[in-house]
């Protein structure tokens, strides 16, 4: 099929009939896609780029298949059939009864104003969409098929396939006429990568071996995420390279992460990477995740220039090209990151820890770890799942208390050494407690703050009372938990107060980052 065979097709019987208003083509670099009432025929292009080779009819009907069958893991409600396209008389149809000249995936049409993407662009992707988005990733990836690859063989998901892919992204880039700022930069970004890519080998090779990498999606931006009744919906994943769908599960939120970056996004990018990491709880997995942004990125920044000849002279002039541009800046901006800081709440339940925590993790692009989601999973609890009323005295123990301290710990040593800045949400009432993380934040020479939550007590009891009615947060704790908390709460010493920033939830996440920088100048306390 070709441009115009393609504008023939949109005129076939079976198209004309499927709605009242006329079909719709929509193209991208590799395929077309034609809407048509409440349908959605995808159609492959006959392009041969070596990642990608749909050059022929039986390698088109073959990519279809896999198409379908591994989007239906996703969105199943999307994802109908594989429908052959005939010449017929009237020229190319979906008829079926003519000779079959090619092949389309058939979808349910969804209501493209529900994209992610464009979501994003009317300033609706709140908070509860930003998490919704960071449970589904997770739920996916807790389903996916474990894949075990030879570390040393070119096959999917081995540190050599991501060196090759890694490799063909910037030879595809120099093959364009590109201007002197963007060779310099290319060169700078393809050092780095490389390099960093040598240093996390043993990382991704041991991983792999316990079971990390997964059979995913490959191409997860906003663009191919939807709400489709009401559910966040992942679709179009990549069906033509296994290389690029099956990588460290790290990888897709790194590229969703980019993605949100790209668009101006910043907040939440940070809010999505905390909600995927306490579902998920790869926390592990971190150190890898700025090899992978610097390479989506590239992804992205290669696939810009495919849109245009690569000879062109007036290539640098372009949009393709501005986009370019675009993303290789940013692919070199995740050679670095800004120093790193660690910073624990204090305040009995319901003083607005979680609140405070989360907004300041989307300003200052920190993590934040809550002990209440920590404690669940060490119990084996999902983070919102209710715990048994038999379980109450195992799960708020003492014994299982240090453990979420223990792994709090580990989790704030793993984050620093990842490089990022870490909100570590727990009462922190007792001096033994904020002690252990002020020493630590000495030992890994960073910063260090308190964040003391206040709230009048009534406040507190009705927020409370009001929680514990829906049901739908981490935290059980009570009222007759936080007047027992009230009663055993040890006051911060002078040294502490040296280090105490006071929030409130009712206050803005600019104003808190604001103060809490300022705090973070300010010396951690000697123990």
């Amino acid at each position: 099929m070709d441009h115009a065979s393609i504008l023939r097709l949109m005129h076939c019987p079976a198209l004309a009939a499927a709605g009242e208003q006329a079909p719709v083509l929509r193209e991208t670099h590799i395929s077309w896609v034609i809407l048509a009432g409440e349908l959605a025929y995808k159609i492959k292009k006959p392009l041969d780029f070596g990642f990608l080779d749909f050059s022929t009819l039986e390698r088109r009907r073959f990519f279809c298949e896999q198409e379908l069958a591994l989007n239906r893991r996703f969105a199943p409600e999307l994802y109908q059939a594989v429908v052959p396209i005939t010449r017929e008389a009237h020229g190319p149809s979906l008829d079926g009864r003519g000779t079959v000249i090619d092949y389309a995936v058939r979808m349910r049409r969804f209501d493209e104003r529900q994209l992610l993407s464009n979501i994003a662009a009317r300033g609706q992707l709140d908070r509860a969409l930003v998490r919704a988005l960071g449970q589904e990733l997770a739920r996916q990836q807790a389903a996916a098929s474990a894949c075990y690859p030879d570390a040393e063989a070119a096959q999917a998901g081995s540190p050599a396939s991501l060196r090759a892919a890694i490799v063909q992204n910037f030879a595809q880039a120099r093959g364009y006429a590109l201007q002197p700022a963007e060779q310099q930069l290319l060169a700078e970004v393809e050092d780095w990568t490389l390099a960093r890519l040598r240093q996390l080998t043993p990382l991704l090779v041991q991983r792999a071996a316990s079971g990390h990498v997964l059979d995913g999606h490959g191409d997860a931006h906003l663009g191919n995420i939807a709400l489709v009744d009401g559910r966040v919906r992942l679709f179009d994943c990549v069906e033509f390279n296994p290389g690029m769908r099956i990588m460290d599960g790290i990888a897709e939120i790194a590229f969703l992460c980019m993605d949100l970056q790209a668009r101006g996004h910043r907040r939440e990018c940070h809010w999505l990477l905390g909600d995927y990491l306490e579902y998920r709880g790869d926390y592990a997995g971190l150190a890898l995740l700025d090899l992978y942004r610097s390479y989506y990125a590239m992804v992205r920044a290669k696939v810009a220039l495919l849109r245009e000849p690569a000879g062109n002279p007036d290539l640098a002039a372009g949009d393709a090209y501005r986009e370019f541009s675009r993303y290789l800046q940013l692919a070199r901006r995740y050679a670095g990151h800004p120093p790193a800081f660690l910073a624990i709440t204090h305040g009995v339940s319901g003083s607005g820890k979680s609140t405070v925590a989360d907004r300041l993790a989307g300003a200052a692009g920190a993590l934040r770890i809550r002990s209440d989601v920590e404690r669940k999973r060490l119990f084996g609890l999902a983070p919102e799942q209710r715990s048994a009323p038999g379980d109450e005295a195992r799960l708020y123990g003492s014994a299982m208390s240090r453990r979420t301290f223990d792994r709090l710990a580990a989790l704030t040593e793993q984050i620093v050494a990842a490089g990022f800045a870490v909100i570590v949400d727990a009462t922190f009432l007792q001096r033994a407690g904020r002690s252990r993380f002020s020493r630590l934040a000495q030992r890994l020479r960073v910063p260090y703050v308190i964040i003391d939550c206040v709230a009048p007590q009534d406040e507190v009891q009705r927020r409370l009372q009001q929680r514990d009615r829906q049901g739908n947060d981490a935290s059980e704790a009570g009222v007759a938990v936080m007047l027992g908390q009230l009663a055993r709460a040890e006051p911060l010493t002078a040294r502490e107060q040296a280090c105490r920033v006071e929030a409130n939830s009712t206050e803005g996440a600019d104003e808190l980052w604001a103060r809490l920088a300022q705090g973070l100048r300010r010396p951690a306390p000697a123990d």
